[in-house]
C-alpha cells in the first residue's frame, strides 16, 4: 500500500468512526460546553496540520485529567499516527510512530478484548508497520540495509501478533486474513537478514583495539 492510499484509508477510516458521535459542535445558549473530546473528535474531522495539532492537545489534556479515558487514548494515538503519516523527518516520524504505540495500546488495554474495536486493532496494525517500514521511508532500496535495526525487527513481530489477535477477535476481516500475516512474516525474515548484516557490518568496520562481546564478557 502506497503512503497516499494509507491515508486515504485512515482518512475513510476516521470519518467512519466519529460519524456514530455525537461532535458537541454547533451548540446553541445554555447547552453544555464541549468536553476536550469532543472537540478533539470536531477538529479530526478538518484533517488539516493545525486542527491536528488542537486536537492533539485537546486529547493531551482529557487523558491527563482521566488517565481511564480509553476514548481519549485512542483518538490521541490516532491523532499521532496521522502525525506520523505527514513526518518527513525520520526522528520525529520514529517518535510519532512510537506516541502512537503507546496510546493504542494503552486503549485497548482499557477497553478490554471485549469491548475493542477492529478499528482499534487495525489502527495499531498500521503504527506498528509504518515503524518497521521506516528504513524504505528514508533509504534507495540499494541502500535499506543502513536503517534496519532492533526496533524495526520488535514493530514488525508487534504487527504479526496485532494481526493474529485482531484475526482471532474478528475472523472475517480481511484486515487480519491468514495472507496477511504470511505476508509479514516474508517482511520480518528479510528485516532480520538485514538487521544481521548490519551488526556483522559494524563488528568488521571497529575501531582497532575493539572488544568483541565475548572478550568483554570474559574480561569483566
Amino acid at each position: 500500500m502506497t503512503r497516499k492510499e494509507a491515508a486515504l484509508l485512515t482518512a475513510v477510516s476516521l470519518v467512519l468512526i466519529l460519524a456514530l458521535v455525537p461532535l458537541g459542535c454547533d451548540r446553541g445558549p445554555g447547552k453544555a460546553k464541549e468536553t476536550p473530546v469532543q472537540k478533539a473528535e470536531r477538529l479530526l474531522l478538518k484533517g488539516d496540520a493545525a486542527s491536528l495539532q488542537e486536537a492533539r492537545l485537546a486529547l493531551q489534556e482529557a487523558v491527563k485529567a482521566d488517565p481511564q479515558a480509553a476514548r481519549a487514548h485512542f483518538l490521541l494515538g490516532t491523532v499521532y499516527m496521522r502525525e506520523a503519516q505527514n513526518e518527513g523527518s525520520r526522528d520525529k516520524l520514529e517518535e510519532s510512530c512510537n506516541l502512537a504505540k503507546g496510546e493504542l495500546e494503552k486503549a485497548l488495554e482499557l477497553y478490554g478484548q471485549t469491548r475493542a474495536s477492529a478499528e482499534l486493532y487495525k489502527q495499531l496494525l498500521d503504527i506498528c508497520y509504518e515503524r518497521a517500514s521506516l528504513p524504505k521511508r528514508f533509504h534507495t532500496e540499494k541502500d535499506l540495509k543502513v536503517g534496519v535495526g532492533p526496533w524495526e525487527v520488535k514493530a514488525m513481530e508487534k504487527a504479526i501478533k496485532t494481526v493474529e489477535e485482531g484475526r482471532a477477535r474478528f475472523p472475517n476481516d480481511p484486515a487480519f486474513s491468514a495472507e496477511k500475516g504470511q505476508a509479514l512474516q516474508k517482511e520480518l525474515a528479510t528485516l532480520k537478514t538485514l538487521y544481521v548484516e548490519n551488526v556483522q557490518r559494524a563488528w568488521l568496520s571497529r575501531p582497532s583495539g575493539y572488544m568483541s562481546p565475548e572478550d568483554y564478557k570474559k574480561a569483566h
